[in-house]
């Protein structure tokens, strides 16, 4: 199975940016599937929902790098499904949002990568051919990389979830409440884009009561 969730992370991975880009790295799409390949569609479509709300903020325009969400989401149900309970829960997005930042940076060693690739490669030699090879082998190391980084997460996840799972000291709602705040604040940072605060503070307060009675429900 942990081979599955690996060849997962890949194919999500190639999906941010590679090949098609049919939004299926998005945490709320990679979670469910994550979980319904583990047998637990309605708890990757929860972890997913979660992470989404960290991952909103995050737009990868130019040559600025943001969190990868494809494989961390894989790794966040899997870890959320093997410690169980509100741990699991926690540690989960923990362990996703780890592997989010780790992605990202190997994100940006893969593009360094190729561009050394095509940097040393003359144009006056250049076929059609030639770059059709640099391309596929771009796009395969792109996948690689995917699933080295999800077995990564899913072995040392799956260890730190196993050593502190019965260690969790909070309750499922407690769990539950606090880890919507931490969503709701960095989702805030969304305000920026949509005139910051003196233009849409109405927004942001009406958002606020309703995060807090949905937490207290």
């Amino acid at each position: 199975m942990s081979l599955s969730l690996a060849l997962l992370g890949g194919l999500l991975a190639l999906d941010a940016t590679s090949v098609g880009q049919f939004m299926f790295s998005r945490p709320l799409v990679a979670g469910t599937l994550a979980g319904w390949l583990l047998g637990d569609a309605g708890l990757g479509l929860q972890v997913g929902a979660i992470l989404e709300l960290f991952h909103l903020a995050g737009v990868p325009a130019g040559g600025s790098r943001v969190p990868e969400s494809g494989p961390a989401s894989v790794v966040a149900v899997a870890v959320a499904m093997a410690a169980a309970g509100p741990a699991g829960l926690a540690l989960g997005l923990v362990a996703g949002l780890a592997v989010s930042e780790l992605g990202g940076m190997t994100v940006s060693w893969h593009r360094h990568m190729v561009a050394r690739v095509l940097g040393r490669t003359d144009p006056r030699f250049m076929t059609a051919g030639k770059l059709a090879a640099v391309h596929i082998s771009s796009v395969l190391m792109d996948f690689v990389r995917g699933a080295v980084v999800t077995a990564a997460g899913l072995v040392v996840g799956g260890w730190l979830s196993g050593f502190l799972a019965s260690r969790w000291p909070l309750p499922y709602e407690t769990t539950v409440a606090l880890i919507l705040i931490g969503a709701s604040v960095h989702l805030g940072a969304l305000l920026r884009g949509f005139g910051g605060w003196k233009n849409r503070r109405a927004v942001f307060l009406v958002g606020l009561v309703a995060g807090i009675v949905g937490a207290y429900l």
